[in-house]
Formats: structure tokens, C-alpha cells, sequence
């Protein structure tokens, strides 16, 4: 009787998925925690920073040099190490994260900042941008979208269209330009949140990359006559301040903490941390700059921060 030989297919072992959709665990996950809430602390500041800047003698140029220069100027060994690695990511990665936090995004911040408070500025920039990030990573990286996610990102867009809706009939004139704008530069801080996280420089890299060609954009700015100061007409203690949050805090610090957490957390873990933003600079600018918050800006901001706890996954058990 013939024997039958049965052959077993040998077995496929699982692939791993990429290293960008791979989270940190335990302490690694704590770290990354720790970094997203000192990023936002400092944005919170920031956004504060700018709006007292733009509402005084300087000018966007002025805030984008003190902002630029640093990491461009200090960071530049490690790019320049780390020049072989920067020359293998996809040139569209590259311009996600020079454009993404270079002067597109710093341009439309401080402009809109001109028109809108603080406060708008931390809903409409850090409240809208958890959505972006989602919707970029759903459409571009086929992401999947948890029920708590989709439930918390949904009551961030509500909390957004709350204080836009409401600030077209009731804020002053001129105020939903601006609250436009700080929605723009939320499309492009998502498009570097999700470039630097599938690129994966690393932090103190990417943030001398965009810090070096948005320097070089400013240069060429000044140099053609598209761009004006008013340096020389601050005050001391202006300038002072705008060099602690500009250059040291968000220039270098946070081009750490912020990269730091993004490889830690993920792209759409931060963007949802990050949405605490908008309370942290609204607290700020009331005893900073003298800024009231209307009822539409607290209704906005309770939907985003219960929003915020619901989809960044935060205590979840990991």
C-alpha cells in the first residue's frame, strides 16, 4: 500500500507592522506622556507669546528670526551628521516637515493672531488638528479609527465649530479672519505632525532641518524687501520674553519634547494630547494679556477637553 508523503506548508510568521505604527510601552509610553505635556505647555505659552508680539511693535518676521535662528544655527552639527539619513527620506516628507512647522504654518499663526485672541488661536490651531491628523492618516496611511477615537475627535470638532460658528454673529469685526487663518495653520502643523512621524528623523534633526530653511526663506524675504521690523522699537522686557518662548522654548526645547513624544505616542495619540492646549493658553492670556473668555470659548473648550481625554487613550492600560 503506496505511503502519502502530506507536505506542510511552512508557516508564514506574522510581519510587523511599520516602525511608525509602533507605540511605545510602560515607561517608554510614560516618557513619551511626559514630553507631550511639556510640548503643551510651552505652546501654550507660545501662542500667548505671539499674540502679545503681533499686537505690539513686532512684526512677523521679527518673531520668526527669534524663532528660527536658534535651532537652525545651534541644531546644524546634527544635521549635518545626519545628512545621509535626511537624503533617504522621501523629498515629499521633507517638505511636509520644513512647511508643515516652517514659516507657511508661522505666517498664518501670526496673521491670524492679529485679528483673533489667544484663545481662539488654541481651539482653532491645537483643538482642530487632532481632526486633520486622523483624516491625513486615514486617507494617506489607511490608519484604523477606534470607536473612543472617532468619539472623542468628534466632540473636538464640535467644541471647533461651536466658537467658530458662534464667533462670526458675536466676536468683533474682523475676528473670523482670523479664526480662518489659525484653522489654516492647523492643516499644516497636521501635515509636519504626520510628515515627522513617517519620516522618523530624529528630533534634534528634523527641527535643525526646518529651522535652516525657514532662516534661509526669512534671508531671502529680507534681502527682496518683502519683510519689515520693528526690533528697534521693542522694549527690553518684550524682547527678553519673546527670546525665552521664541528662541529657547519653542525653538529648541520643543523641537525634543515634541519629536520625542510623536515617536513614543504617534502621530494621532499627540495630536489628541496636544488639544489641552486651548485651555492651558486661554488660563494664560486672561492674567497675561487681559483677555475675557466669552461663553462660546468655555462651551468650545469643555467639548475639546472631554474630547481630548476620550480619544488620546490615556488611561487605557498599557
Amino acid at each position: 500500500m503506496p505511503q502519502t508523503v502530506i507536505q506542510h506548508a511552512p508557516s508564514i510568521p506574522a510581519q510587523d507592522p511599520p516602525k511608525y505604527k509602533q507605540y511605545a510601552t510602560g515607561w517608554g509610553f510614560r516618557l513619551g506622556l511626559l514630553a507631550a505635556f511639556v510640548s503643551i505647555l510651552i505652546w501654550a505659552s507660545w501662542l500667548v507669546s505671539m499674540r502679545a508680539g503681533m499686537t505690539n511693535t513686532l512684526t512677523a518676521f521679527d518673531l520668526g528670526i527669534l524663532r528660527y535662528s536658534p535651532p537652525a544655527l545651534l541644531l546644524f552639527p546634527f544635521l549635518w551628521r545626519a545628512r545621509a539619513q535626511v537624503k533617504a527620506v522621501s523629498p515629499i516628507l521633507l517638505l511636509g516637515v520644513v512647511c508643515g512647522a516652517g514659516l507657511p504654518f508661522f505666517y498664518l499663526s501670526a496673521t491670524g493672531l492679529t485679528y483673533a485672541p489667544a484663545s481662539h488661536a488654541g481651539l482653532l490651531i491645537l483643538g482642530a488638528f487632532p481632526f486633520f491628523v486622523t483624516l491625513l492618516a486615514v486617507l494617506f496611511y489607511q490608519e484604523k479609527v477606534s470607536r473612543e477615537r472617532k468619539m472623542g475627535l468628534s466632540l473636538v470638532c464640535i467644541g471647533v465649530i461651536v466658537l467658530f460658528s458662534l464667533s462670526l454673529l458675536t466676536a468683533p469685526e474682523n475676528t473670523w479672519k482670523g479664526d480662518l487663518l489659525l484653522l489654516a495653520a492647523s492643516f499644516f502643523w497636521a501635515v509636519y505632525t504626520v510628515s515627522l512621524r513617517i519620516a522618523g528623523l530624529p528630533p534634534l534633526v528634523s527641527t535643525a532641518l526646518m529651522g535652516l530653511v525657514s532662516l534661509i526663506a526669512l534671508a531671502f524675504l529680507w534681502a527682496t524687501g518683502l519683510a519689515s521690523s520693528g526690533l528697534a522699537e521693542a522694549s527690553w522686557d518684550m524682547l527678553a520674553g519673546q527670546i525665552l518662548v521664541q528662541s529657547l522654548l519653542v525653538g529648541l526645547m520643543t523641537g525634543f519634547s515634541y519629536g520625542y513624544a510623536i515617536q513614543k505616542l504617534g502621530a494621532e495619540n499627540m495630536a489628541a494630547i496636544g488639544a489641552f492646549t486651548p485651555v492651558l493658553a486661554a488660563l494664560i492670556a486672561i492674567p497675561v494679556l487681559g483677555e475675557q473668555l466669552e461663553g462660546y470659548s468655555i462651551a468650545g473648550l469643555i467639548f475639546v477637553s472631554i474630547g481630548v481625554v476620550i480619544a488620546s487613550g490615556i488611561f487605557k492600560k498599557r
